[in-house]
């Protein structure tokens, strides 16, 4: 099968990406205790904001994004799909969380229970291989079954229970993805980038209520954040920030032209891939990691895996319709719900919720800046609240706040205000 231009320079900025990572890893420490820190990762409980930096060494957690990267390239490619912005938003949250979540082991059950979806129901896997890798939000599960469980300790055979428990958690998981993905855009009316994190979101309360609350097993916390590694988390995003600045100012044509047309998207149901090419969307992805990685300097952000993940995250949302003047106004809305709330901006819950917080950006780009800032202050309010409901396991929690916040504000302000395909301070009300 012939590859579609844009999907070959899709693929490569991914496996580029991922090359990216596993070479960060050979430079972060010896060997031995990298291969012995991916070993830990793999074999340890993945809860939400579990530091893989604190856990399994540095280099073993960017030697666990590169092998989980490259695996999302091998599913890519093999499915035959024309790869597109989505694409690439899956592949930067799953290598986002590759630091604080995700490992090589726990993402395959998940993306088997699509596949398995996709032969029931007698659809191409193509179709869903995007709602595949999203499923992988949910693998804490088959870590947390395998790893700790404790509904089987002291039978017979408890490992092999626990692994088959792990595998099937993960594949009901990625089989509901792909029934209820589809019926995702109709409760947020597009207001929020992160589609599949509502579905996920809801699934995760589900099978948490299953494991911990319906069988009245106490409930496994983590508070355990490791230290900062401001100089190897600052010199990777902002390499790699410019190198994408570079490679896509070279896929433009050597120039910077049409980015103003990027720079002034709403983010309302963008794809930059498909409506202003791969050069253009390159660059903005190196902009806006230059810009977030400067943002977290600024506030005084530890660099410990989940921050460096979330830079990573936050790469995510450029392909669909983010970029540096739409997302500002949330950025701001944190700030001001921190000054004024009982929480530090710097707080470890905080500085991942940002990250996600940027799915609202088609509210600041249709309804103003001063929506935008509203959007910010309620996910802020929201985001340490909603990770309750599901005690951590589904990696989404931001993206399901941000859910919630387009579902409870965008109604309102359609009420009121008619969405602008230009950036305003205000919204501009209905006549």
């Amino acid at each position: 099968m012939n590859r579609s231009a844009s999907t070959k320079k899709i693929t490569g900025i991914m496996l580029g990406y991922s090359i990216a990572l596993l070479v960060t890893a050979l430079l972060a420490g010896n060997l031995n205790p990298t291969f012995a820190g991916l070993w830990k990762i793999i074999s340890s409980p993945a809860q939400l904001t579990m530091d893989y930096f604190k856990l399994g060494t540095p280099g073993g957690t960017f030697l666990n994004a590169g092998l989980v990267g490259l695996s999302c390239v091998l599913v890519f490619w093999t499915s035959k799909f024309e790869l597109n912005g989505a694409t690439l938003m899956a592949f930067f949250l799953t290598i986002g969380f590759s630091f604080f979540g995700m490992n090589i082991m726990n993402i395959w059950p998940c993306i088997f229970g699509t596949w398995l979806f996709t032969k029931v129901t007698k659809v191409s896997f193509a179709s869903q291989v995007n709602v595949a890798v999203f499923s992988t939000a949910l693998s804490p599960f088959v870590s947390e079954a395998i790893c700790r469980y404790p509904v089987f300790d002291g039978m017979a055979g408890a490992m092999a229970l626990k692994v088959l428990l792990g595998i099937a958690l993960g594949a009901i998981a990625g089989f509901l993805m792909g029934i209820l993905c589809q019926h995702s855009p109709n409760l947020h009316k597009g207001y929020t980038l992160y589609n599949a994190a509502a579905v996920a979101g809801f699934i995760g309360v589900l099978l948490f209520s299953f494991m911990y609350r319906g069988t009245g097993h106490e409930i496994p916390t983590n508070t355990d954040i490791g230290e900062s590694y401001a100089l190897l988390g600052n010199l990777f995003a902002v390499i790699t920030s410019l190198l994408a600045v570079v490679c896509g100012f070279l896929m433009n044509g050597k120039s910077f032209r049409g980015m103003d047309e990027v720079l002034k998207s709403t983010g309302y149901k963008c794809d930059f891939t498909k409506n202003d090419g791969v050069g253009k969307t390159l660059i903005n992805i190196g902009l806006f990691g230059l810009f977030v990685t400067g943002y977290y300097n600024l506030i005084g952000a530890a660099m410990t895996g989940p921050t460096v993940g979330c830079i990573v995250c936050l790469l995510a949302i450029t392909p669909c319709g983010a970029h540096i003047f739409n997302m500002f106004p949330i950025m701001l809305g944190y700030l001001l719900a921190s000054t004024f709330g009982g929480f530090t901006i710097t707080t470890q819950a905080i500085v991942v919720g940002l990250c996600f917080a940027g799915a609202l950006v088609p509210i600041s780009g249709c309804f103003g800046t001063v929506s935008g800032i509203l959007a910010g202050m309620v996910h802020a309010c929201m985001v340490t609240t909603i990770v309750t409901f599901h005690g951590g396991f589904c990696l989404y929690n931001g993206g399901f706040t941000a859910g919630i916040t387009a579902i409870l504000l965008a109604p309102v302000l359609e009420y009121f205000f008619t969405p602008s395909q230009k950036l305003y301070l205000l919204p501009k009300l209905k006549k």
